[in-house]
């Protein structure tokens, strides 16, 4: 077996207890393979159903391996205990201020595993409605001992709470491309009110296609790791649609081609199917080549792609678009005139940012032509 075969079946067997090849994977973690074995998986935040999956089994991996496992599996539980307490709170603020509010990703996509530390996150996303986002942070900062940053951002502001846990607060879910935002746009006229409760929950269509079109954009920024696949696999077993209303929204997205290569994926990895299409194996490349939100590297080959080459790409670093202008100088909103002043603005404090800027230079430099124009068409076949 290789390494992908044995991650996805240790996988498969956390999710579903399917049967694994027991000497076989007992054999690759107590070898050489097992410190690859744990890099691949932490990269893709699965490191913790490995190691559920291999004490189940009753394996034991290498002791210097089977130590980090086991921490992995200490801390999937941690960061779900506190994260519950937070999510909690955080809800009860915006309960007793009447404030609508909508729980994202990590904080719905849980319910869906066979138990909820399975699913991990690093923060906290919640969406209340753009002329609540002042209402909601003051709250938080008042009643739960908050504390925020300064700059809204395109769809969110950072918060943390007293104990260093990240909210991201959403006031919109966004993810600043057309095609997707004519849809995501519409979030709450497709959400339902949860009884006399102020929460608000997505409909089940439009909770999938929130999750495409999220997984979609990391896909192209770079990849959207082997965990975003998994959560697509558990909404489909779990939850009943109506696909021509899915199928509808897609298209608007134009989505419906990576949908149905990734639904492919889903089959292969976790249900069935053992034959795909070469675009589905060439997603999977693509997929499993980065980790959970994929890599700079092809983040930043994916950009020169859609900038038409390295030169397009620096120019369009170096003079923002007026969209993404906007989101660091909301100024220019009402006095456009200001435009080149922030242009100018961005360059003098890219001054103290040199090493970044060198890195980035460096890594978009050493773009490999070839895995460029690979990668082009990896995009261009599935309609990204």
């Amino acid at each position: 077996m290789n390494n992908r075969d044995i991650l996805l079946s240790l996988v498969r067997y956390a999710i579903n207890k399917d049967a694994i090849d027991i000497e076989a994977v007992r054999e690759a973690f107590n070898s050489e393979r097992a410190a690859t074995l744990f890099k691949i998986a932490k990269k893709h935040d699965i490191a913790h159903l490995v190691s559920y999956a291999l004490r189940e089994n009753g394996i034991n991996a290498a002791p210097s391996i089977k130590e980090r496992l086991d921490k992995e599996e200490e801390n999937a539980h941690f960061r779900y205990e506190m994260i519950k307490k937070d999510i909690k709170e955080i809800c009860s603020c915006f309960e007793s201020e009447g404030i609508a509010y909508i729980l994202l990703k990590g904080a719905e996509l849980r319910l869906y595993y066979p138990q909820p530390w399975m699913r991990t996150s690093c923060d906290i996303d919640i969406l209340v409605r753009e002329e609540d986002l002042t209402r909601a942070i003051e709250a938080l900062v008042e009643k739960c001992k908050y504390t925020a940053e300064e700059q809204v951002k395109f769809h969110d502001v950072s918060l943390y709470s007293p104990f260093g846990m990240h909210l991201e607060l959403h006031h919109n879910i966004k993810e600043n491309v057309k095609s997707f935002d004519k849809i995501l746009t519409q979030v709450w006229d497709f959400s339902k009110k949860q009884g006399e409760s102020y929460e608000y929950k997505m409909e089940n269509e439009f909770f999938i296609f929130h999750h495409i079109a999220h997984m979609a954009y990391h896909f192209v920024g770079g990849g959207c790791g082997l965990r975003f696949v998994l959560d697509l696999w558990l909404l489909q077993q779990q939850i009943e649609i109506d696909q021509r209303i899915l199928d509808g929204l897609l298209e608007k997205a134009e989505l419906k081609i990576f949908y149905a290569t990734v639904c492919e994926l889903c089959e292969y990895w976790f249900g069935n199917s053992y034959a795909v299409s070469p675009l589905t194996l060439e997603t999977e490349k693509h997929i499993l080549l980065g980790g959970v939100y994929g890599t700079k590297k092809r983040g930043a080959m994916a950009a020169k792609i859609k900038k038409g080459g390295k030169l397009g790409y620096f120019k369009a670093r170096l003079f923002l678009p007026y969209e993404s202008l906007a989101i660091l100088y909301p100024i220019v909103k009402k006095y456009k005139i200001l435009i080149p002043f922030c242009h100018m603005a961005r360059l003098v404090k890219s001054i103290f940012k040199r090493k970044k800027i060198s890195r980035e230079i460096k890594r978009v430099m050493s773009i490999d032509e070839e895995e460029s124009k690979s990668l082009g068409a990896l995009l261009n076949s599935l309609g990204l």
